[in-house]
């Protein structure tokens, strides 16, 4: 299960809503970015779970059974797509992966988390 952190600079009062660094959930696993063009911080997905094939019936001479009841059916294999790194806003932009404890993009100072998480994803 993901965690996202409220974090913010006490020096310029810049606030954002990120994980911190790698996080991952059930079916994504996330990674925090600095965009030295936007000056921002990013979660940005690394990797989404996806189903491998699309879902299909099997046929009997009786009955059609639905892919969800077949052990090791096609509905259930999914595979992991990976993604690079790249700012949401455009993706030319200059990014690097971020840390916490870590830099404020706007003035340079320690950006400090809340002590709890904001939300708790998966």
């Amino acid at each position: 299960m993901g965690k996202t952190y409220v974090f913010e600079c006490g020096l310029c009062h810049y606030r954002v809503k990120i994980s911190g660094g790698a996080d991952s959930g059930l079916d994504c696993a996330v990674q925090t970015i600095v965009c030295r063009d936007c000056r921002e911080l990013f979660d940005v997905f690394t990797r989404v779970r996806r189903q491998a094939a699309p879902p299909g019936k099997f046929k009997s001479e009786r009955l059609e059974i639905p892919p969800v009841a077949l052990p090791g059916s096609p509905a259930r294999q999914t595979g992991w797509q990976k993604s690079n790194l790249s700012c949401p806003v455009n993706p030319k932009h200059c990014v690097e992966p971020w840390k916490n404890p870590g830099r404020c993009p706007r003035c340079g100072n320690y950006l400090e988390p809340n002590g709890l998480a904001f939300r708790l994803w998966d």
